[in-house]
């Protein structure tokens, strides 16, 4: 039999947390995954598992929680959604502490309170930082939990089509090899992840070269969910911007190079310039703002990031997995020169814009007005850096820029139950959504980060509730949420 109370498309954080919680809840459900293998690859089986919101502890008091995510987003993330992430974080991350994840606190920053364990972000590189760790561990535990409670996971199962009979959610086509079966049910919820695998979605709505971005985590969300609900009328929002870091250009080619070390803290407090020698992007926003701003451009690998010695080997070797020395030690390439005439040459820009360009820069700085520079240096309530440095040590140094991405933020509008909305903004009756495959909640102009563990978490157990709540599915006895 293949009908379900709720169907669920993608086996990601968000996914499987709303599965476990509706199934104990008493709902019948089924999740699907596109993924074949056992460790099919998933951003949060990748995470380095750190739950944050806009860089606070996930426990601080409410109004606190709600007060930086609006700084971090300049106001876009809507009150009725940030209120469900201040207010329900931290009852979500005792939640899923109860449901098998391991906490430590990984760092001496207060965000760090609540990490994965066993840590996973303490070599630099990619490679075999993920398996048997926090992360891996605790999908592994939340799918055997779904199988306990009587719910199943589907591998190899992608996700094609929502079915509507009048105008409501009924059932969802799905592709098994070249197959296409039909699963019914009273709701679907989307948790398929962003649109970052996809090309297509990447170079329309992000990038005119996608080839030339360094794709940081597990590379597999293609947008199915988004493009299922936007078939059906959904409306989409903020799907301009995506979380990510400053690599190096070498990271492109090199796994070595992702997802760490990044130049986030580097480039915030040298500049960055285009192949003109000019500056294009708002530093002090941060690494996301910052990577966003260089995706955009019509050259990704075209920007570098001008600093001089005092800010490599201080700023360098600062924060997380620093890039100096690891990024030289791994072949990325570091420009010097002793005057920035030679400098500029190197880099086969124009000298006197770039000469100009840290001109103007080190006297903003001399003079307390590096927001009147153009673009502004403001400044950011990240923990990556903000301040700007002068420029004025030789050897001047550079290196050449990529914009890592990792997720995309923009994508299914929805309100604060998680109900997928449509263009008149009215919702769509069994149909919601969650996590990345999500929009409105981060991005914006100032490509405001809040946090996409939080988000996946916290709206995963939102989705699972409203779909008990409104399709009068038997609730079985089970905890209550309380913040």
């Amino acid at each position: 039999m293949n009908t379900y109370d709720l169907l669920v498309v993608g086996a990601g954080l968000s996914g499987l947390v709303a599965a476990v919680r509706a199934a104990e809840l008493g709902a019948r459900v089924v999740v699907f995954e596109a993924g074949e293998a056992s460790k099919y690859p998933a951003n949060s089986r990748y995470t380095g598992g750190v739950f944050h919101l806009a860089f606070e502890d996930i426990h601080a008091p409410a109004p606190q929680l709600r007060e930086a995510i609006d700084a971090a987003t300049g106001g876009y993330c809507p009150g009725t959604l940030a209120d469900v992430l201040a207010d329900q974080g931290a009852a979500a991350v005792a939640w899923l502490s109860e449901h098998g994840a391991v906490f430590g606190k990984g760092g001496e920053f207060p965000f760090m309170s609540s990490m994965l364990v066993p840590f996973s972000l303490r070599e630099p590189g990619f490679h075999n930082h993920w398996p048997d760790k926090g992360a891996d561990r605790l999908l592994d535990n939340l799918e055997q939990q779904l199988s306990n409670l009587g719910g199943t996971l589907l591998r190899g199962h992608r996700a094609r089509r929502l079915l509507l009979e009048g105008g409501r959610f009924s059932g969802l086509q799905v592709q098994v090899g070249e197959a296409q079966k039909r699963f019914d049910g009273r709701a679907v919820l989307i948790a398929d992840g962003g649109f970052q695998g996809n090309a297509e979605l990447v170079r329309r709505y992000i990038s005119p070269r996608p080839q030339d971005l360094c794709v940081r985590g597990a590379g597999t969300g293609m947008g199915d969910g988004l493009l299922m609900a936007e078939a059906i009328g959904a409306q989409l929002v903020g799907l301009d911007k995506f979380y990510g870091h400053v690599q190096c250009a070498e990271a492109v080619n090199d796994p070595s190079l992702w997802p760490y070390p990044i130049l986030d803290i580097v480039a915030s407090a040298g500049i960055v310039i285009n192949a003109e020698g000019q500056r294009f992007c708002e530093e002090g926003l941060g690494g996301v703002a910052m990577a966003n701003a260089i995706a955009a451009l019509e050259q990704p690998l075209s920007s570098f990031v001008i600093m001089d010695q005092k800010i490599w080997e201080q700023v360098g070797r600062a924060y997380l997995l620093p890039p100096n020395p690891t990024l030289l030690e791994r072949g990325a390439q570091l420009y010097s020169a002793p005057t920035l005439e030679e400098l500029a040459a190197q880099l086969n820009i124009p000298g006197a814009n770039l000469e100009q360009t840290v001109q103007a820069c080190n006297l903003a700085v001399d003079q307390g007005r590096c927001d009147q520079l153009q673009p502004a240096r403001s400044h950011s309530s990240t923990l990556l850096g903000s301040e700007m440095h002068k420029i004025d040590q030789p050897p001047y140094l550079a290196m050449r820029l990529s914009a890592g991405i990792t997720y995309t933020m923009g994508g299914i509008a929805i309100d604060e139950h998680c109900r997928v909305l449509n263009m008149q903004g009215q919702t769509i009756p069994g149909v919601y959504a969650a996590g990345a495959a999500t929009g409105g909640i981060e991005g914006g102009p100032r490509s405001g980060y809040v946090g996409g563990l939080a988000k996946a978490l916290v709206f995963g157990l939102r989705a699972a509730q409203s779909v008990i709540d409104e399709n009068a599915i038997s609730v079985a006895a089970a905890e209550p949420l309380t913040s």
